[in-house]
């Protein structure tokens, strides 16, 4: 997960963003808002010193600091505190209040983000392959726009991109909350000032109801939705604003707090760095967050910035104002953006593997180079005290740095999709319009044809990427939770068809609707999708280990819908297949296969086919690395076929309504399961086949079909 904040640099800070003096007296608050004219705090700095060594730490070793990802949080509430102070101090009242702070966000934060990516972008065009170039771009867009937490909550949400591979700017989703807290906090803020000033109540004690409102509910949201939709609640805004809420209630009300003794201080300090670091050790991947957890972290941090930096025997000051550390402090905000962009794209530059000695090269990399980005463009594009123009300052910059970006991203993904169209037609020119077996794709592997051996790719990494059935898509004809209503998409021949054929199962089912389409589209027959995600096609989901109880009701429900359509709609046959390698009994798909022959449907099992079934084996990928050794993504039919208790159900029933097919001689040889048949990639991700290759299995696949039919009679 990547985490970014907002953080003053080396030297200028941004005027609005400067924060408040120590206070030296007793009487004096312990949280005062930024003030102009004052240098950043010493204890602030060493606070994000801290948070970004807590998420550089994870992103590197994430086994030595499983909770790392906490450094994100107390970002939040550093960047809640400085800017709701700056807004208390100057509420935007008008459009120009408005423009001047949101100049000022854009030239705090633009020109180092658009370096970064255009930097980014340039060596995934120099050093990756071509396959690598729309994700890159895609991610580097929405970075751009500030939308990267949307992406990653549609990416989570997307059953097809859910394992994918890392993005070099995922780690811009925090940056995107924040800007979207910008763009929507002033507002408020001046709102509230407004309606204060019209019905002569106190500004401040009305904007510390109304943050406290927001950040209760915002709190609220996170923990009804950390549970139940846990990407969402990780990514989205209305579940992270109570985070950067708690610093405006921090800055606020904080002020009423009187300073406390120096030892009381001194222990609230080292409390708040002891939640901090206990945060990052306890949890990892696997806790629930943000929810109850993120307390930990976000209260340290509003502890530690109450504690006011105290000094004295007990004090933290021998550490937090050391040299290295207000160093570390000041070029965080760029150490945070290009860390991660570092680590993934420095290795393949150097054409070396990730190892723990050259992220230890790589750490001093990282904060030269942050340095320099702070120093030369940061600072230069910093709007300064008494700066005139900002407004129209801002705008260029925007214009400028949106632009670059975004046209090389343009540029990117129109250099991709006009390789893929390249490929489509190339396959266009050598497709089959009958079922005749050729020597494209499965063919290759049927001894009677006596295919040659070939190395060409006819479809290329870019065209597999998305040569997918829509069977599988969620959006289009795939059942994903939350399950709605039943989704069933028709195939085939749609009008007036002479014979109607179910496909039912998981996506595994799914990926035969190509083949299954061409042998309709052939005999005039029409094929029904009824494909569901996260669930198996028995009627008891909670005698599949591998069904989430969560699911439970919803799986049962859906499954119970579409077995009353297959057995009252007319079907003439029901092909079904699914993946399950999960410890499932096949008693337990009996019910289902006798529920649809006790209605008189005739059942064709097609048994699992094989696959990586591997995150880290991204078929595309792997040849695009690898173009003159095909055999080093490949795998072996004992690692890539695997069990399948549904098949096995259907085998042992000896129902002459119930028969099966094996089409796994097409897909692999004896001791090997090749990425490349007949120059097709067999793979568009780690465990479904491409809709070419299995299009190309329709002749092997009809004669099952054909004699299925017949068992109805």
């Amino acid at each position: 997960m990547g985490h970014t904040f907002d953080a003053p640099g080396s030297r200028t800070s941004d005027p609005e963003l400067h924060d408040a003096p120590r206070p030296g007296a007793e009487q004096r608050s312990v949280a005062e808002a930024p003030g102009a004219g004052h240098h950043p705090r010493k204890d602030i700095q060493a606070l994000r010193a801290l948070a970004v060594g807590l998420v550089v730490v994870y992103h590197f070793w994430p086994t030595l600091l499983p909770g790392g990802y906490v450094g994100v949080d107390v970002f939040f509430v550093i960047s809640g505190f400085l800017i709701t102070g700056a807004l208390v101090r100057r509420p935007p009242t008008g459009l120009r209040g408005l423009g001047d702070f949101w100049a000022r966000r854009v030239l705090r934060l633009a020109p180092a983000v658009a370096v970064t990516l255009l930097v980014s972008l340039l060596t995934i065009i120099c050093v990756l392959p071509l396959v690598e170039w729309r994700s890159g771009a895609e991610h580097a867009l929405t970075s751009m726009l500030y939308v990267e937490n949307w992406r990653l909550i549609s990416d989570a949400t997307d059953y097809l991109r859910a394992d994918g591979t890392p993005s070099p700017f995922q780690h811009f989703w925090s940056l995107s909350v924040e800007e979207q807290f910008y763009l929507g906090w002033p507002l408020l803020i001046g709102l509230v000032a407004i309606l204060s000033a019209r019905l002569r109540a106190p500004f401040r004690s009305s904007l510390g109801v109304c943050i406290a409102a927001v950040t209760l509910a915002s709190f609220a949201y996170s923990l009804l939705i950390s549970w139940s939709q846990p990407s969402l609640a990780y990514f989205s805004t209305p579940a992270r604003i109570w985070e950067l809420g708690l610093g405006g209630v921090l800055a606020i009300w904080g002020s009423q707090v009187r300073r406390p003794s120096r030892t009381a201080a001194a222990v609230m300090a080292w409390s708040a760095v002891a939640a901090m670091l206990a945060a990052a050790l306890l949890l990892d991947d696997g806790s629930v967050f943000p929810g109850w957890n993120a307390l930990l972290p976000t209260l340290g941090a509003a502890l530690f910035i109450l504690a006011g930096d105290p000094d004295g025997r007990l004090s933290l000051r021998g550490v937090t104002h050391a040299g290295p550390v207000q160093l570390v402090g000041n070029i965080s905000y760029a150490i945070y953006l290009w860390h991660w962009p570092m680590l993934l794209l420095l290795p393949p530059v150097l054409g070396l593997d990730e190892s723990t000695w050259l992220k230890l090269l790589l750490l001093p990399l990282v904060v030269a180079l942050s340095w320099v980005s702070t120093r030369f463009v940061e600072d230069r594009f910093r709007a300064a005290p008494g700066s005139r123009n900002v407004g129209r300052r801002g705008l260029v910059v925007l214009l400028v740095t949106t632009g670059l970006v975004v046209s090389l991203c343009l540029a990117m993904l129109a250099w991709v999709d006009r390789e893929a169209e390249e490929s489509g037609q190339r396959l266009a020119q050598l497709s089959s319009t009958t079922l005749e077996p050729t020597c494209l794709g499965a063919g290759a592997l049927d001894e009677a044809l006596s295919c040659p051996d070939t190395d060409e790719l006819i479809t290329s990494p870019e065209f597999i990427r998305t040569d997918i059935p829509s069977s599988i898509v969620d959006g289009q004809c795939l059942n994903w939770p939350p399950f709605g209503d039943l989704v069933s998409c028709e195939v085939g021949e749609t009008e007036g068809p002479t014979k109607r054929i179910g496909l039912y199962g998981n996506s595994h089912a799914g990926h035969w609707q190509p083949a299954l389409e061409a042998i309709a589209e052939e005999h005039g027959w029409q094929v029904d999708t009824f494909v569901m995600g996260m669930c198996q096609p028995i009627i008891d989901s909670d005698r599949s280990p591998g069904v989430l109880p969560d699911n439970y009701a919803q799986c049962d429900r859906l499954g119970g819908e579409i077995l009353d359509q297959l057995t009252s709609g007319g079907y003439d046959l029901v092909v079904m297949s699914t993946m399950d390698h999960h410890p499932t009994e096949p008693d337990a798909y009996v019910d289902t296969i006798e529920r649809l022959t006790g209605a008189g449907v005739p059942v064709l099992t097609v048994r699992d086919t094989p696959a990586p079934l591997d995150p880290e084996v991204d078929t595309s990928l792997c040849l695009s690395r690898n173009p003159d050794d095909w055999d080093a993504c490949g795998g072996t039919p004992a690692e890539w076929i695997r069990q399948d208790p549904l098949y096995d159900a259907a085998k042992a029933m000896g129902d002459p309504m119930v028969t099966t097919a094996d089409l796994n001689e097409h897909l692999c040889r004896e001791e090997q399961c090749d990425p490349v048949i007949g120059g097709v990639i067999v793979y568009a991700d780690p465990n479904h086949m491409s809709a070419t290759l299995n299009r190309t299995l329709a002749p092997y696949l009809e004669p099952h079909v054909v004699r299925a039919l017949r068992s109805g009679h």
